[in-house]
């Protein structure tokens, strides 16, 4: 054996530990993902619901026009069906807390399409490693296997031998575990990427609603949309403040205003005039202040109204006599 050959079969000697190592980390690593996925998966199967992901939505929407984001986000926060949907309602309600942008939704939609792609990758990697690493781990203990072989040396032979085939499980075994989580996660996660679609589209898109399915009774009207109801949570109850009306004062149907029926001149031989201006006096209809004159009438002008189809003999566009009481 020449020195090159020497120095290959010794570098591959050196990688033999670091393959078994990576092999068992790889194969910790498939593990818990596929624990993680199996609890997904059982979150999905238990909570998803896609008519209620839509009563939530609309109720949130409802109470954010109606000035209760607490409420809104005590809502949203019950989707609770997808890690992936739980971090993105997150991020989403810490926008609408802090930032307000309009365009941040759209964003961080966006973003969390790359975050999938990013958590798909894990496993999509582990699939190619995971053979990788057991075709190294097989074929590095071959030569001293082989080399024990040569020499007589059947001990070094089986123990070389049984690391090979040992290894080789474990890489098929990473590979076709991370095989079937990357394609089960790729659907659910195209479907957590198309219900964060929806509900910001139930949340801020518009309130256009097709007609169809919808009944048209007789007189040709069709059924009313219906209601949104929700309840308050405890801090937007809080924080409301509701008016409360007065009661209505018992007053005539025409106030008297001291400084106004002062002000007015006094006709002679008046009758019920209120004397010098004082409060609580009323007036009547036969009062001479009640008489109106050309300045205080801004519409006396402007003449009689002669709208089409009657019988009134005053040209329309020219005014006529004032009457007077």
């Amino acid at each position: 054996m020449n020195d090159i050959q020497q120095l290959i079969y010794d570098i591959s000697r050196i990688l033999l530990w670091p393959v078994l190592i990576a092999a068992v980390i790889c194969l910790v690593w498939v593990l818990i993902e596929f624990g993680v996925i199996l609890y997904e998966m059982w979150l999905r199967f238990r909570y998803r619901d896609l008519d209620a992901l839509e009563v939530r939505a609309l109720r949130a929407r409802k109470a954010f026009r109606d000035g209760k984001p607490r409420t809104a986000y005590r809502y949203l926060q019950e989707n609770v069906y997808s890690l992936v949907v739980v971090r993105f309602l997150y991020d989403l309600i810490r926008n609408y807390q802090t930032e307000r942008l309009a365009a941040k939704p759209l964003k961080l939609l966006q973003e969390y399409e790359f975050y999938t792609i990013k958590r798909l990758e894990r496993t999509r990697i582990l699939v190619r490693i995971g053979p990788m690493l057991g075709l190294m781990g097989t074929l590095i203990p071959l030569s001293p296997a082989l080399v024990g072989l040569a020499t007589g040396d059947t001990q070094a032979l089986a123990d070389n031998l049984v690391t090979a085939f040992s290894v080789t499980v474990i890489g098929l075994l990473i590979g076709g575990l991370a095989f079937v989580i990357s394609i089960i996660r790729d659907r659910m996660y195209s479907q957590d990427i198309s219900d964060m679609e929806y509900l910001l589209e139930l949340i801020e898109g518009s309130d256009v609603r097709l007609r169809s399915g919808r009944r048209l009774s007789k007189t040709g009207v069709w059924d009313a949309d219906a209601e949104i109801a929700y309840e308050v949570s405890d801090e937007d109850a809080e924080r409301t403040v509701v008016a409360v009306l007065p009661d209505t004062p018992e007053e005539p149907l025409l106030p008297v205003a001291a400084t106004v029926a002062a002000a007015r001149p006094q006709a002679p031989g008046a009758q019920g005039a209120p004397a010098g201006g004082e409060p609580g006096a009323g007036l009547a209809f036969d009062d001479p202040s009640m008489d109106w004159t050309r300045y205080d009438d801004p519409f006396a002008d402007l003449g009689p109204v002669d709208p089409e189809g009657t019988d009134d003999p005053t040209p329309r566009g020219k005014s006529g006599p004032v009457r007077r009481r």
